[in-house]
């Protein structure tokens, strides 16, 4: 059914395009069907696939962990085709397209950003207890996962525009709820050349105003980064975001000594900043009597899978400081944990997701550490070509590479043509790629120029003249979407680095809070009977008792030598003809 309803709507669509070409449709219905095909820019911001696709269907599916991978909406070929033809566009000259989202990411944006929007960007988690079944527990999270969803799309159609990417799989988000719930305090890792990208408002919100938990920002990849640049980032962060309770910076790699004077760096100056601003309850210090010693070998444990349902400082945490190391992918949250711990005992990998599910290691005799999978946050400043160059989307689901491209152009440290040792192109050269079948410029944003005068960069221009010198052909005339491949690959390796410098001058006065935490924000896991089971029957209670967890989702047990059709068929026979005989001997 649902792949004939896909299929109606794509002869629908094609039917008005066919009907609106041939003048077939006038009047009153002429004028409707070009309403609906020509805002674009709402159009622009539906996803590719429904709810029902993503498999969200209530009390059918039960939590596993091999669910646990990042997902992210697919989109579709017309837009795509969009930001190809705008790669033609001259770097600085404005882009003909109403779907475009420009970058709104500032510190004063960031602290505009009303609380009732920051809620509304992540889900919140229905209430539950340890009484609760883990089958009632699941069917309250997937029809609120699934309502937040929905009122999610309509927010983005709303805003129309090229939606951004961020995770739609429940599973992940179970992994940060429960982290959170655990920790005493919150340990967000975010990328030093891009710190705000990496910060997302809702998170923010969640974990000081509505959690009220203390929130240290960790600045990774300092290596990458100016000194000057790092400690401005640090200072604006601390005093301009309400929340954040303390900075840290870190890098795997060697730093200049003395280079950040002002900004604690490394392991040691982390665990002391967490353990200064958690509350006075949960820290303990090292010579604390009453602290438990861990064994040097014990150290670097990982203890255990973290169960659904923990209590925050129960079990092997007891007595320890509990950090939740939590934040976007990439950002280098396992490589922290293997660097913190001397060795490596998480995997680490290039592709966002990697990390599954959240695992809980020691650090010493009063901290220990719990790891996190990156969740991408929804944002409605951040254009999606943005999260590309973060590495926020995997470069396999990449469908075009050159709006990733043009962002780069502007925030490289050097012109990215020059570090690719590419000459400026002529207007010749650009008049024998069109006739190669490549509009790599678009000239009328160009005006009149010489013939051989150097020429103004494009995305698509860049990736033709990097095609002609690799030497990547496809029909005759250079392969640019290979080319252009190529090129955000070495972006995302670090190879041609770029940085957001901080903002120099800046408005660091405490922000209008709107509402109350005690009225607004109390609502986490509050008791909501839109999320209770519809199917409290005397036989849906007898299996919950009984621990049928099968029976409870409608799923038929299967026993050994039971797996084929024909088998089932014959033990539903069997099932009948033993029910009819005890009808015949009760008459």
């Amino acid at each position: 059914a649902k792949g004939k309803a896909n299929k109606g709507g794509l002869a629908l669509s094609k039917a008005i395009r066919s009907a609106q070409s041939k003048g077939g449709v006038t009047g009153p219905m002429h004028a409707a069907l070009n309403t609906t095909c020509l805002d674009f820019k709402k159009a622009a911001a539906v996803s590719e696939f429904t709810l029902d696709d993503r498999g969200l269907d209530v009390a059918k599916k039960a939590p596993t962990k091999e669910g646990v991978k990042t997902v992210f909406a697919g989109e579709s070929w017309i837009n795509v085709e969009h930001r190809i033809r705008s790669a033609a566009k001259p770097l600085g000259a404005p882009i003909d397209d109403d779907a475009f989202v420009a970058e709104a990411l500032s510190l004063d944006g960031f602290r505009a950003i009303p609380a009732s929007l920051s809620r509304r960007l992540m889900p919140r988690r229905p209430a539950w207890s340890f009484e609760t079944s883990s089958g009632r527990l699941h069917h309250r999270e997937a029809a609120a996962f699934k309502q937040w969803l929905e009122e999610l799309r309509e927010m983005f159609s709303e805003r129309g525009g090229y939606p951004p990417a961020f995770e739609q799989n429940l599973q992940v988000w179970r992994q940060l709820w429960r982290v959170l719930e655990r920790c005493d305090v919150a340990v967000l890792v975010v990328d030093a050349r891009h710190p705000l990208l990496h910060l997302p408002p809702a998170l923010v919100h969640h974990v000081s105003r509505t959690l009220r938990k203390p929130l240290v920002v960790v600045l990774n990849k300092l290596d990458t980064v100016a000194p000057e640049d790092a400690q401005r980032w640090a200072e604006l962060l601390r005093e301009g975001i309400p929340g954040v309770s303390g900075i840290v910076g870190y890098s795997k790699e060697s730093l200049p000594p003395g280079a950040h004077r002002d900004l604690p760096i490394g392991r040691a100056a982390l665990i002391d900043e967490c353990h200064r601003v958690a509350p006075g309850a949960c820290s303990r210090s090292a010579g604390d009597p009453e602290a438990p010693v861990v064994p040097t070998e014990e150290a670097g444990t990982i203890l255990a899978a973290t169960p659904d349902c923990a209590e925050p400082g129960q079990g092997v945490a007891a007595g320890r400081l509990l950090l939740g190391l939590i934040g976007h992918p990439n950002v280098g949250k396992s490589s922290l944990v293997n660097s913190i711990m001397g060795g490596k005992v998480v995997s680490v990998k290039a592709t966002p997701g990697h990390t599954k599910t959240l695992q809980t290691l020691i650090l010493d005799d009063r901290t220990c550490l719990c790891d996190s999978p990156g969740v991408v946050f929804p944002r409605l400043e951040v254009p999606r070509e943005v999260q590309i160059v973060g590495m926020l989307i995997p470069l396999a689901q990449v469908r075009e590479p050159f709006s990733a491209l043009r962002w780069v152009m502007e925030h490289s440290l050097k012109p990215l043509p020059e570090m690719l040792n590419l000459k400026p192109a002529s207007m010749a050269q650009v008049v024998e790629l069109r006739e190669s079948g490549v509009d790599a410029l678009d000239l009328k944003d160009v005006g009149e120029a010489e013939e051989s005068a150097p020429l103004p960069w494009s995305p698509m221009l860049l990736c033709a003249m990097y095609a002609q010198q690799r030497g990547l052909v496809k029909s005759g005339g250079p392969d640019c979407l290979k080319a252009g491949m190529e090129i955000l690959e070495k972006v995302l390796d670090g190879k041609l680095p770029y940085v957001v410098a901080p903002p120099q001058s800046c408005d660091l006065s405490p922000p209008t809070v709107e509402g109350s935490a005690d009225s607004e924000d109390s609502d986490w896991q509050v008791d909501d009977d839109d999320y209770e089971s519809e199917r409290e029957d005397p036989e849906y209670r007898k299996k919950v008792a009984e621990g049928d967890l099968l029976g409870v989702f409608g799923e038929e047990r299967h026993g050994p030598g039971s797996g084929s059709i024909k088998s089932r068929k014959k033990q539903t026979k069997l099932r009948k003809q033993r029910e009819a005989e005890k009808v015949e001997e009760a008459m």
